[in-house]
C-alpha cells in the first residue's frame, strides 16, 4: 500500500486528480467558442460583403446610366401619366412637340435616377435614390444617415456601408459620392458647384432580412460541425488523458519498485563491504593475539619452573635472574601484542560505527585513509600493488567519516579488481588530498590498465560492469558517485588512458574541525 501511495504521489496532480481535466475541457471549450463565434462573424460578414457588393453594382449601372444620358444632353420621352415635365429642370426646350403633335419632355440625369428608383421598387427588391445635401428638388434632401454620409464624403472616403432599422425592418445601406462634371454644370452652376465637387451621391437600401437569412443555414451547420469537432476531441482526450492517467500510475509504481530494489542492492553492497573490512581486521588481529597467548603460554612454563627451583634446597641466583629475565621478556612481549590488538580494535570499532551510522563528528582525515588502507591490508599485501598517500597529518574534518570510508574502500577495491586484474598485474594506488577555500580536493590514481573510451562513459551508471561472469555487480562506482554528488554535494569526474591507468577528481565542501580551521594543502 505505501508503494502505491508514494506512485500516485509521484503522479503530477493534473493527472491524479481528474477534477484538473475540467479545467481543462473548460479551457477547451472557451477555445472553441471563441473561434466559433469568429467563424459566424466571418460568415455573416462575408454574406454582408456580397450584398454589399451588389449594391456597388447597382451603384455603377445607376452611374453609367447617367453619364451615357448626359453624354446626350438627356432624353426625349412622350409624356404620360407617369413621365410629367419636370418641373426643377430650367432648360430651353425642356418641352417640345413633334410634327405629329406627339408632346415630349427631356429627361435629365437625374430625373431619369428618379423614374428609375421609381419602377425599382418591389417588396424584396432593392431600393436607390438620388441626394445631397443641397438638393434642387426637396425630396431629394437627405436623411440623417445620408447625411453623415455625404459628410464623410466631404472628408474623402468613397462609399459608406451600416445598416439601420427602417419602416420595412432592418435594412442594408449602401451610399458612393457622385462629383460634378461638364454636363452636370448646366443645372447645377448656378449653386456654385464646380468641376470635381461632390454634389450628393446615390444611396442603394437593401432588406437585410433576406441577408441574414441565406446565412441561418450555414450558421446552423457551422455550429453543429464546431459542436461534433467539441464533442469528439474531448472524448478522445479524456480517454487519452485516462490511458496516461494509468500508465504513469504503473510507471511510477515500477520506478519505486526499482528505487526499493536500488536501496536494498545499495545496503548489501555496503554490508558486504562492511563484511571484506570484518575479514580484514579478524585476520590481522589474529597474529597479535596468537602472539600474545604464545607469549603468556610460555610465561606459564617460566613460572613452573621457577617453582621447581625455589622448590629445590639450593638454587643459584644465576638460574633465578635467568628464568625472571625471560618471563619479563614474555610479559613484554604479551603486552606489546595486546595494544596492537587493542588499536586494530579500536580501529575496526571507528570504521565500522562510522559505516553503519553516518555521524557527524570530528574525524582525522589521514586517521580514516590509514584505518580503510589497514581494513584492506589483508587483500592488499597479497598483491603486488603499492599504496601511496599524501595527505597532511593534522587535517581534521568535521562531517560524516562513514561516507569518506565507503569512497575511499570502493575506489581502492575497484582499482585493484579493475585496474590491477585481481592481483595479476602489478602497480600503484596514489591518493592526494588537498583542502582550500572550505572545498576537499582528492585525487584518486592508478597505473593499471585504464578505461576504454566507450566504457568510460558509462562507469558511473548502476548496475554497468565489464566483469558480470566474474560477481560484479556493477554498484561499486555508482555508490562512490551517490555518495559525492548526492550525500556530499560534490563532484567526481573520471578520465583514463588504455594501459595507462585512470584518475578520479572528488571536490566537495568540508569543514573544518573547530580547532583546525585554517587552509591546509
Amino acid at each position: 500500500m505505501k508503494q502505491v501511495s508514494d506512485a500516485i504521489r509521484n503522479v503530477p496532480a493534473v493527472l491524479r486528480l481528474r477534477r484538473w481535466w475540467l479545467v481543462l475541457l473548460a479551457v477547451w471549450a472557451g477555445s472553441v467558442w471563441l473561434i466559433l463565434q469568429e467563424h459566424l462573424d466571418d460568415i455573416r460578414n462575408q454574406s454582408v460583403q456580397i450584398a454589399t457588393e451588389g449594391a456597388r453594382n447597382m451603384f455603377r449601372m445607376v452611374v453609367l446610366t447617367r453619364s451615357w444620358n448626359a453624354s446626350h444632353g438627356g432624353v426625349y420621352v412622350p409624356v404620360t401619366p407617369r413621365t410629367q415635365p419636370n418641373p426643377y429642370l430650367d432648360v430651353k426646350r425642356r418641352d417640345v412637340t413633334t410634327t405629329d403633335g406627339q408632346q415630349l419632355t427631356l429627361i435629365n440625369p437625374a430625373y431619369m435616377t428618379r423614374l428609375i428608383a421609381e419602377m425599382a421598387i418591389t417588396d424584396n427588391g432593392s431600393v436607390f435614390r438620388l441626394t445631397s445635401l443641397r438638393p434642387i428638388r426637396p425630396e431629394n434632401a437627405a436623411d440623417s444617415w445620408e447625411k453623415a454620409a455625404l459628410q464623410t464624403f466631404e472628408q474623402g472616403n468613397k462609399e459608406y456601408i451600416g445598416i439601420t432599422d427602417g419602416g420595412r425592418g432592418r435594412m442594408l445601406r449602401y451610399m458612393a459620392p457622385l462629383r460634378v462634371e461638364e454636363p452636370c454644370l448646366q443645372c447645377h452652376a448656378k449653386q456654385g458647384y464646380k468641376l470635381g465637387d461632390i454634389r450628393g451621391g446615390i444611396s442603394v437600401s437593401q432588406l437585410y432580412a433576406p441577408i441574414e437569412a441565406t446565412t441561418l443555414a450555414s450558421v446552423r451547420q457551422t455550429r453543429f460541425n464546431y459542436l461534433g469537432v467539441f464533442l469528439v476531441t474531448a472524448a478522445i482526450a479524456w480517454l487519452l488523458l485516462e490511458l496516461l492517467r494509468r500508465r504513469w500510475f504503473e510507471l511510477a509504481a515500477k520506478i519505486d519498485e526499482l528505487e526499493a530494489t536500488r536501496s536494498e542492492l545499495i545496503h548489501s553492497e555496503k554490508m558486504a563491504s562492511l563484511g571484506r573490512m570484518v575479514a580484514g581486521f579478524a585476520h590481522e588481529i589474529n597474529t597479535p593475539v596468537g602472539v600474545a597467548v604464545g607469549a603468556v603460554s610460555h610465561s606459564e612454563s617460566t613460572v613452573n619452573r621457577l617453582d621447581e627451583l625455589l622448590s629445590q634446597e639450593e638454587v643459584t641466583e644465576e638460574a633465578l635472574r635467568g628464568e625472571l629475565e625471560d618471563l619479563r621478556q614474555s610479559g613484554a612481549l604479551a603486552m606489546a601484542n595486546l595494544r596492537r590488538a587493542a588499536h586494530l580494535v579500536q580501529s575496526f570499532k571507528r570504521t565500522s560505527v562510522d559505516q553503519g551510522s553516518e555521524q557527524v563528528r570530528p574525524f582525522e582525515l589521514r586517521e580514516l585513509i590509514d584505518d580503510v588502507l589497514f581494513a584492506l591490508n589483508s587483500q592488499l599485501k597479497k598483491m603486488p600493488v603499492e599504496v601511496k598517500v599524501d595527505c597532511a597529518p593534522d587535517l581534521k574534518l568535521l562531517g560524516k567519516p562513514g561516507l569518506v570510508q565507503q569512497l575511499l574502500t570502493n575506489l581502492v577495491l575497484n582499482s585493484m579488481v579493475h585496474g590491477f586484474d585481481g592481483g595479476k598485474q602489478a602497480g600503484k594506488i596514489t591518493l592526494q588530498v588537498s583542502y582550500s577555500g572550505g572545498n576537499l580536493h582528492m585525487v584518486f590514481s592508478d597505473d593499471g590498465r585504464g578505461i576504454a573510451p566507450e566504457v568510460l562513459n558509462h562507469i558511473f551508471e548502476p548496475f554497468y560492469t565489464t566483469r558480470r561472469g566474474s560477481g560484479g555487480s556493477g554498484l561499486g562506482l555508482y555508490i562512490c558517485y551517490n555518495i559525492v554528488a548526492t550525500q556530499l554535494g560534490g563532484s567526481i569526474q573520471c578520465s583514463s588512458t588504455l594501459q595507462q591507468g585512470c584518475r578520479f577528481d572528488i571536490r566537495f565542501p568540508a569543514t573544518l574541525a573547530e580547532k583546525d580551521k585554517q587552509v591546509t594543502t
